[in-house]
């Protein structure tokens, strides 16, 4: 297990600056947005627009770094203000390119508290969906999205109840991957906030 220097190609608004433990920030798709990071606070504040994370193509902010092998993905999360789509969308999202149509697998807490694995097989295909048996309006939301031995493990909970957890198998992504936080709001002329703190990035041997 290693964890790949971010020498990579993207465009990354202009240039590839390093935020906290990430590698660097991406609009992908139509998304627009921006990462604020508290290097005293170890939070991250993070802005998008997109019209949605669904279907064959996304649209969000992203703030990512390159992985390979088995890893953990920890943090707590949550909505800034109101919001004005009840599905707009935050949380980790794990993918082999930094194309619209990407394959991924996305741990998703949505707007109206719903939480769920959304998932493309393959690029371009449709992106279908398991719902967690949690949901978490209003929530200071614990995300745990984890790979192992090619299979997907998502744990949620609200900050300091018992994590549910929901396996994910039959998916396939390559060994080398992008793997971050994102923001979607649902609605390309509208921009929200999401705060993540507690950001854990942990390789598994």
């Amino acid at each position: 297990m290693r964890i790949l220097p971010g020498t990579l190609f993207a465009l990354v608004l202009g240039t590839r600056v390093s935020v906290g433990v990430f590698t660097a920030q991406t609009d992908v798709g139509r998304g627009r947005g921006s990462v604020s990071y508290d290097a005293q606070q170890h939070t991250y504040l993070i802005a998008g627009s997109g019209q949605n994370m669904w279907d064959t193509r996304d649209d969000f902010h992203f703030l990512w770094k390159r992985m390979s092998g088995d890893f953990i993905l920890s943090t707590r999360a949550r909505f800034v203000g109101k919001g004005v789509e009840e599905h707009r969308k935050i949380g980790w999202t794990i993918r082999p390119s930094l194309e619209p149509g990407s394959a991924h697998v996305t741990a998703a807490l949505h707007g109206n508290g719903l939480m769920s694995l959304q998932f493309r097989r393959a690029t371009g295909a449709i992106t279908e969906e398991e719902k967690s048996a949690d949901s978490l309006p209003d929530a200071d939301a614990v995300i745990q999205l984890e790979r192992r031995a090619g299979e997907y493990f998502l744990s949620v909970a609200r900050f300091g109840d018992t994590l549910v957890t929901q396996r994910l198998s039959g998916v396939s992504l390559p060994d080398t991957v992008y793997v971050g936080l994102f923001v979607c709001s649902h609605n390309e002329k509208v921009t929200e906030h999401a705060m993540f703190r507690d950001v854990r990035i942990t390789a598994r041997d």
